[in-house]
């Protein structure tokens, strides 16, 4: 009597799904998502004066994964540290949702909408930063510069900053220099001809770096 094989010898022909039945979640929808400028996962809106929890209009807003529009929903609120504040917590933004469910053609991805004022994984706000880098401008050591504006932060903390403005300054520059070439400058330091660089692009701003947040939709501070 002949052994019977412990698994079948048979498999079944799996057929591969149509075309259309599978959903190409990397497929470029539209110019923002062919864009060699896709930004990273975080997109920034203007906060207005007075309002504490501004809701986030996301009807026409994109994806900034897929550049798909109308597909976005709000997920949850975005809440991180403020020395600033009473109970040690700000409101920073909106989580977002760009929904692959049903007839949404989304990519399923989740990101950050936030204010404009917030730097993207940093406790420091863009209005705090800005008067720092001013000062520093001005010809102020950063021992100096922090102690004049009590910044609520240890000197380390601002040496780290520094350190980390500095790694970044190929993404800030590559974007402004195609808004409009730098300024002349006797400063030597990479990092403060780009301060000046914002100063004369955003000439009228408050902040630079809220004004470069909204215009170019990239982190300030990587």
């Amino acid at each position: 009597m002949s052994a019977v094989p412990l698994f079948s010898q048979t498999f079944l022909n799996r057929v591969a799904p149509s075309r259309s039945a599978v959903k190409k979640l990397d497929a470029p929808r539209d110019e923002w998502a062919t864009s060699l400028d896709v930004p990273s996962a975080f997109s920034f809106c203007p906060c207005r004066p007075g309002v504490e929890n501004p809701t986030f209009s996301l009807k026409q807003s994109p994806c900034p994964h897929c550049g798909c529009v109308g597909a976005l929903n709000r997920h949850s609120r975005s809440f991180g540290n403020d020395p600033s504040a009473s109970d040690g917590q700000t409101f920073r933004g909106q989580r977002v949702f760009c929904s692959n469910r049903g007839q949404r053609e989304g990519c399923g991805r989740t990101f950050a909408f936030c204010l404009a004022d917030i730097l993207p994984r940093h406790t420091l706000r863009a209005s705090v930063v800005w008067p720092w880098l001013v000062k520093l401008l001005a010809g102020l050591s950063l021992k100096a510069a922090t102690e004049q504006l009590r910044m609520p932060f240890a000197l380390e903390t601002m040496y780290r900053l520094r350190r980390k403005w500095q790694r970044g300054l190929d993404s800030v520059r590559t974007q402004l220099c195609r808004r409009q070439a730098p300024p002349p400058s006797t400063q030597t330091e990479p990092w403060l001809q780009t301060v000046e660089h914002l100063q004369r692009i955003f000439p009228g701003g408050a902040c630079p770096p809220v004004d470069y947040q909204l215009e170019f939709q990239r982190p300030f501070l990587g």
